[in-house]
């Protein structure tokens, strides 16, 4: 017997409501037992085909929120909770309704057990009874100027949403915006509200501008009724948080320590002196302190106790529960501590290491999301996150922090570049900056730079920094080609490292901008195709170059003279009939026969076009990335698309209205093959769609059929992986009464349990026989569908 927590959503005008149903699949009769054993199993994916999935680096935690019977995190892009009975977690997504994934903080009512769920960009979501309300005013509200959420305060149903331009109280048991209070300052002024707290009968709340006080039950929309009160204060707007605690009223500094109020003015205790503070919470007993190396506890009789544990590395909130301290630790994720602080735990869902994602790539099963970077103007990001790679549903993560020792790991900032080499069988990855780090795993990695290798630092008085790596490929024999952009004149900007670790360099013949260039595609001819970048260059598009003949071929815009459709690329990807397609600033073009760029002429490339547009016109594709049907899918900073394999058809469009993109700005995709699945990396974080596209290498195992059996209340898609690639397929019952044709998408069939007819098919076994092209691979499955 088998058991799976399956998700159900219900959706409901602004509402989402999902529930966790504890399913278990029913006992097969032994004939059909036997019919399955040994055939089927579950495929290596843990997401169904036509699902999403959002990778967030859960450890990176920001804001903690007791909720009785659970303890919700949130994280810099996305929320958790901890199941107190059951000791478990849980990730709440865009997949199951958020309407972002990107978290300015949470607070929690216990009156109404309703979340409150604040985003960077101003939107809310409230959680009740596991439905979701969507609250959108503040975002859709014009505000000039900066417009930020930086702290919730819940009081008597109400909470206090204190941002950039004030205060909004939200009625949770109305659902909706009951006051808003802006404009508070001298003379009407805007001021930045950092947190809210109500004492006795005021409401106070720190500002930019100082601390502010106003009697409840007056007109708090008006100004007037506002009165400084930062007497005794470092500065008047030296208050970070506030907080009400045992009939008192604390204000927390940034570096100052603990002020509190006490006659009219404010006095310094003895909590946390001289302390890096991040946050201050209250709770029925104890009033917490967050600080950069700990928690102070202040309990009910004064008594102030200090907890430091190895897993507090950096705590950012604590709240008080039932005898223990949670803590949101921006290393750790969501950290329980005994009040005595002897005893420790962590817990944080599986993610990747950063939410910084520049770049994923994939090979042999896993996907790799690198977290460096530079912007547009080619500055580097200086991240030191490293890379983080997905494998059966686990994430494990590589940096210098996670690896402090530099035996185990060399440092390397801004990883941008990602290349497997199968003729030594190790990765490499390109920094944008240190060079190029060769990797076979903790302990086994080395870093190339301009010292041990023919890489060209851009400063003469410095080795090892100003390496600016910014693609790799891998041809036929294994030779790892790098891109070294440098901008030096004269000087070779393409190297490559041979499987016997010896290095040469190229300089392009005929070409001003051979060292200033950025992206590599090495086509089946072993022929170079790279891209000149697009600042700070004499010229624009593409170079061909084939070091054999040391020969070299630009394509740029214009008739006879590349054809391109705008001269800024920015991604470069082989399809699987050896074509080249270019990615530009606006649109996409396509170089057929690649083989023959230095005979032909003139060269142009293909523009594909749909509905007399060309493909993808006045969009910026950022990255393309084809699947096992030869399908390409394209990232844009209008969302994902995926289309046809001669690019004349639009098959999805994937945006954050219509799906759980994290952004509409896709930055890279790249397709695991053995899945299917497509790793979409975003500015707002990470995130895979299971498409169902695989490629089978060698032999079809025909082996892999989910689910299976096909419950009665099964809806989804079933896939059948490991079929021989683009292959006929036939479906037929147990008597040979066909039932379904079509083709699989590369390896991989998926199937909707209907009939030519669309009628859902009866109870039983069905067939599933597939044949390649020429008919020498074949392969027979079976799919038991259940009444």
């Amino acid at each position: 017997m088998q058991n799976q927590i399956s998700r159900l959503y219900t959706m409901s005008h602004n509402s989402i409501k999902y529930r966790y149903v504890r399913l278990g699949w029913l006992c097969c009769v032994t004939v059909l037992g036997l019919l399955l054993c040994g055939t089927e199993g579950y495929g290596q994916s843990r997401v169904a085909l036509g699902g999403w999935e959002v990778h967030v680096s859960y450890q990176q935690a920001k804001a903690v929120a007791d909720a009785g019977d659970r303890v919700y995190v949130a994280a810099e892009r996305g929320l958790f909770y901890f199941d107190k009975e059951f000791n478990t977690i849980e990730t709440i997504t865009k997949v199951d309704g958020l309407r972002e994934q990107q978290i300015s903080t949470i607070g929690y009512d216990a009156t109404t057990k309703t979340l409150v769920i604040a985003y960077a960009n101003t939107q809310v979501d409230l959680l009740r009874d596991n439905i979701i309300y969507n609250i959108s005013d503040i975002f859709r509200k014009s505000i000039a100027g900066e417009k930020k959420l930086h702290h919730i305060f819940v009081h008597n149903k109400l909470a206090y949403l204190s941002g950039s331009f004030g205060v909004v109280v939200l009625d949770l048991q109305k659902r909706e915006v009951r006051d808003t209070y802006s404009n508070l300052g001298p003379g009407g002024e805007t001021v930045s509200v950092r947190s809210s707290a109500i004492h006795r009968d005021s409401i106070y709340l720190a500002t930019n501008l100082g601390l502010l006080a106003a009697r409840s039950g007056t007109n708090l929309q008006d100004f007037h009724n506002w009165s400084g009160i930062s007497n005794g204060l470092p500065t008047p707007d030296a208050a970070t948080h506030l907080a009400a605690f045992n009939n008192r009223l604390y204000a927390a500094t940034a570096t100052s320590g603990v002020y509190i109020l006490s006659g009219g003015k404010w006095h310094l205790t003895e909590i946390a002196p001289g302390a890096e503070i991040n946050c201050v919470s209250a709770s029925k007993d104890y009033l917490t302190v967050a600080t950069a190396t700990g928690v102070y506890l202040l309990d009910q009789q004064n008594n102030v106790s200090f907890l430091a544990h190895e897993l507090l590395e950096q705590p950012q909130q604590a709240v008080v529960a039932e005898g223990s301290v949670w803590v949101a630790d921006s290393t750790n994720g969501l950290v329980r501590l005994s009040i005595a602080g002897n005893t420790a735990a962590a817990f944080a869902p599986t993610g990747p290491y950063s939410g910084n994602s520049f770049r994923v790539y994939t090979h042999g099963g896993k996907a790799y999301v690198l977290s460096g970077g530079y912007n547009e103007s080619y500055e580097e990001a200086g991240l030191q996150d490293g890379f983080s790679v997905y494998e059966n549903g686990e994430w494990e993560s590589y940096n210098q922090f996670l690896y402090p020792n530099p035996q185990q790991y060399i440092p390397a900032r801004d990883l941008v570049a990602a290349t497997y080499n199968p003729v030594t069988d190790k990765m490499y990855f390109g920094s944008y900056g240190n060079g190029l780090l060769e990797w076979e795993g903790p302990g086994k990695a080395k870093r190339y730079d301009s010292g041990n290798s023919t890489l060209i630092s851009s400063s003469p008085d410095d080795a090892t920094n100003t390496i600016f790596i910014t693609d790799t490929g891998v041809d036929a024999a294994g030779n790892v080609w790098v891109v070294n952009r440098h901008q030096l004149p004269d000087m070779p900007g393409l190297h490559v490292l041979q499987p016997d670790a010896t290095w040469e360099a190229y300089k392009i013949p005929s070409i001003a901008d051979g060292s200033n260039l950025e992206l590599i595609e090495v086509d089946d001819d072993g022929q170079k195709w790279l891209s000149i970048v697009r600042r700070g260059n004499t010229s624009s598009g593409l170079v061909v170059f084939d070091e054999v003949q040391n020969r070299a071929r630009q394509l740029r815009t214009g008739e006879g003279k590349g054809g391109l459709p705008d001269g800024a690329v920015y991604s470069i990807a082989k399809d699987l009939n050896g074509d080249i397609w270019v990615g530009t600033a606006s649109g996409v073009g396509v170089f057929y026969n690649p083989g023959f760029v230095f005979e032909t002429q003139p060269y142009d490339a293909h523009i594909p076009v749909i509905d007399k547009r060309p493909l993808l016109s006045g969009q910026v594709v950022r990255s393309i990335a084809v699947d096992g049907a030869n399908r390409k899918w394209m990232a844009t900073d209008n969302g994902l698309w995926l289309f046809s394999p001669d690019g004349d058809a639009v098959i999805h469009h994937f945006t954050t209205k219509n799906s759980p993109l994290p952004s509409d700005k896709v930055l890279s995709v790249a397709v695991e093959h053995q899945t299917g699945e497509v790793f979409v990396a975003t500015e707002a974080g990470v995130a895979s769609y299971r498409a169902g596209a695989t490629v089978t290498e060698g032999e079809p195992e025909c082996a892999t059929v989910f689910p299976n059996p096909v419950r009665r209340d099964y809806t989804g898609l079933v896939g059948v992986s490991g079929l021989p690639n683009n292959a006929s397929v036939r479906i037929t019952d147990i008597s040979g009464t066909l039932v379904y044709k079509t083709k699989s998408l590369g390896g991989t069939l998926t199937w909707d349990a209907r009939d030519y007819n669309g009628r859902r098919v009866k109870a039983g076994v069905y067939l599933v026989m597939s044949a390649s092209e020429d008919g020498k691979q074949t392969c027979i499955s079976k799919i038991a569908v259940l009444e």
